[in-house]
């Protein structure tokens, strides 16, 4: 039997964008207000200008325009020689390499970074520093280079589970920490640890007023695909129905089908299979409507499942 599908994770976003800039989630985690680049925002200059289309570049998934870009970016804060400047287009050049899984490229960035920010004299508690080190062990993770993963994650949750009044971006810090070492646990096999850490992380995302909508449903079926694994059926089905029933309040919730095939999953594996029909059934039409192959597919496999 194929296994209920993760959706892809939505990077959680804490960084505070000026009015008229919208950043995607994925790459809006980075450490602009932390560094002082939010003084560049006050003045009308090129580089400013420059940032601007990089980031609408990228929201829009125009990756080789926004990477072209940001080196013209680039040459011009060294012109400028506003450090502050390198530094945040360096930054926003990891996110984009770890975005299109140019993980080499992605973790020489972040180095590079972390090495700027560590030479103006920031500390290993700093959460910029220790931001840029759950970046790197992300890199690693995706790399499948588990040990140092791991090694990282447990150096990030140590520095800011020391923090005696955190902020709100050390909070958000952890809850992407947690998240990511779950996962980790889920792919080792591990799904009991997993799902503590993948738990804590959403109890904790779900308190942020600004966090999106879209993030909190792929946690949901995540933590469902983990539950089904430990054939807790009952809490897969739920966590995963609660995903369906906030995802259709999303226009553009593009995974909406798969998680209809991983209930339809769950239902078969209690042999509910009027239920488990129903859902792999709807998944199907979706895919059929949408002229999605994959889900299509997947959505198929369920039935013919079911029917067996």
């Amino acid at each position: 039997m194929n296994c209920p599908r993760f959706v892809k994770p939505i990077n959680v976003s804490f960084t505070k964008i000026p009015v008229g800039i919208k950043v995607p989630s994925t790459l809006s985690f980075s450490i602009l207000t932390l560094i002082g680049l939010e003084k560049i925002y006050n003045a009308e200059d090129e580089l400013i200008l420059t940032i601007k289309h990089c980031v609408l570049f990228i929201q829009r998934g125009e990756y080789d325009k926004a990477e072209k870009l940001l080196h013209v970016a680039l040459k011009q804060a060294q012109l400028m020689q506003h450090q502050s400047g390198i530094t945040y287009v360096y930054d926003v050049m990891a996110n984009l390499a770890l975005q299109m899984e140019q993980l080499d490229k992605a973790k020489k960035l972040f180095v590079a970074v972390a090495q700027r920010v560590m030479g103006s004299g920031a500390s290993e508690d700093d959460p910029r520093v220790v931001h840029i080190n759950l970046k790197l062990a992300r890199v690693c993770h995706l790399q499948k280079d588990y040990i140092t993963a791991q090694l990282g994650y447990d150096w990030c949750l140590e520095k800011l589970n020391a923090q005696v009044d955190p902020s709100n971006d050390y909070k958000m810090l952890i809850a992407m920490a947690e998240d990511w070492y779950g996962r980790l646990f889920v792919e080792c096999n591990k799904c009991e640890q997993g799902y503590k850490y993948m738990l804590s992380a959403y109890n904790r995302m779900r308190d942020f007023k600004d966090m999106e909508v879209a993030h909190i449903v792929v946690q949901l079926n995540d933590l469902g695909t983990v539950c089904e694994k430990m054939d807790n059926l009952d809490d897969s089905i739920k966590y995963i129905s609660e995903a369906i029933e906030l995802g259709k309040t999303q226009p553009d919730m593009e995974d909406l089908g798969i998680m209809y095939v991983n209930l339809g999953r769950a239902y078969m594996k209690k042999q509910l299979l009027t239920m488990a029909r129903k859902n792999c059934g709807h998944a199907l039409r979706l895919g059929i409507l949408n002229k999605n192959s994959e889900l299509k597919k997947e959505a198929e496999l369920c039935m013919q499942e079911i029917n067996s």
